[in-house]
């Protein structure tokens, strides 16, 4: 490949399941190295969530995990043991960022918080994402996809009238998906800035602040109206004079608003295929569109490494959501195994021999077999 933006660029990577993993993979696509770090101690959860068999090495198939780490390198390091903790600090001296998206406190108690690891490295960007920020009564809360829909507003907003509120679910767990996006601009960011200044930084995100800010209008007019109540609407929208999915011919839905009135529309679209109906309505002004599955998508060849791309085994993985010079996401390495790249990474940036090696295998430092009751 030409080289890309990132080139040079260092990121260790505590990034877990989507929002802080999505983050650090987004780096890598555009030419960071990315350093994961894991151990049989702890594994990303996904490779767990994903699981699909029980044989030997079913934590490496993980189709989930693959989805979201490809173009890294894979780091066993076990960051409760000092030793690993010493290592982690020596890889931190070389890197450019972190990223970690652990229950805070979880990386001060292992002294490799942005305290301890700037001490090292002063010009570090440390990006801690969480569910409710590093601050605050609420910034030590559990929560999925599913409460930060909740506690951001958006759940308020989804479904229909008289429903009650609808979250993105485990599929989708939207709040997780958009951080990464914002995430991944700030990072790059603050890279800038700290080579200006030669001075890092800690960036706190938070994934229920960051999904707030997506509905800031609503926000805005319940704080003109402290009264005003949130109501679910479905499809429909205010200002809107028509807008709703509609089913054709060939069991196929598109979507349709209108800036007048359409009384026939339903009976349209019911006698033509989804393809003519939008056709035809665009034609006329109205705007439409097909509802596209995964399984669209995928044949959609003008959104090959945008929304889906495959690495070189063929497997699935998220695709880049922006075109560089025209071009999608590039797949250099799949996503790695656990510990793939462990000793090829401490040989070459801290100069581990083979000795020094055996003795963080020895002690269970680098392992790469989950701990039974760990996963």
């Amino acid at each position: 490949m030409t080289k890309r933006p990132l080139s040079g660029v260092r990121v260790l990577d505590f990034g877990l399941l989507t929002a802080g993993a999505n983050t650090s993979a987004m780096l890598a696509d555009l030419g960071a190295e990315v350093l994961k770090i894991e151990s049989g101690a702890y594994l990303d959860p996904f490779r767990v969530v994903g699981k699909i068999d029980n044989d030997d090495g079913w934590w490496n198939r993980s189709p989930q995990f693959r989805f979201t780490n490809r173009n890294k390198r894979g780091l066993a390091l076990n960051l409760k043991d000092p030793q690993g903790q010493r290592v982690i600090r020596a890889l931190a001296a070389q890197c450019d960022v972190v990223v970690e998206n652990f229950r805070r406190g979880v990386l001060d108690r292992a002294g490799l918080g942005y305290r301890d690891l700037s001490a090292v490295n002063s010009r570090i960007v440390f990006a801690a994402i969480s569910s409710q920020g590093d601050t605050g009564p609420e910034r030590m809360n559990v929560s999925f996809g599913s409460t930060l829909d909740a506690t951001s507003g958006l759940a308020a907003l989804t479904g229909y009238e008289d429903e009650e509120p609808r979250i993105s679910g485990m599929d989708v767990n939207y709040p997780d998906q958009i951080v990464s996006l914002f995430a991944t601009g700030i990072v790059i960011t603050a890279i800038m800035e700290a080579r200006r200044t030669g001075k890092g930084c800690f960036l706190d995100f938070s994934q229920r602040e960051v999904a707030s800010f997506t509905i800031g209008e609503e926000i805005l007019a319940a704080a003109a109206d402290p009264q005003r109540r949130c109501r679910r609407q479905g499809n429909q929208a205010e200002g809107i004079v028509q807008q709703d999915t509609y089913l054709c011919s060939d069991g196929r839905w598109i979507a349709v608003t209108c800036d007048s009135e359409q009384p026939d529309l339903a009976a349209f679209c019911a006698g033509h295929a989804s393809a003519d109906a939008v056709a035809e309505l665009l034609m006329r002004g109205i705007a439409a569109a097909p509802c596209n599955d995964g399984n669209d998508l995928l044949q959609d060849k003008a959104l090959a490494g945008v929304t889906l791309a495959r690495d070189r085994r063929g497997t699935l993985v998220k695709g880049l959501p922006y075109r560089l010079d025209g071009k999608g996401i590039a797949v250099e390495r799949p996503a790695p195994d656990l510990g793939q790249h462990t000793d090829e990474v401490l040989r070459g940036l801290l100069g581990y021999d083979d000795a020094m090696l055996d003795e963080l295998d020895k002690s269970g430092v680098t392992s790469t077999t989950p701990t039974i009751g760990e996963v």
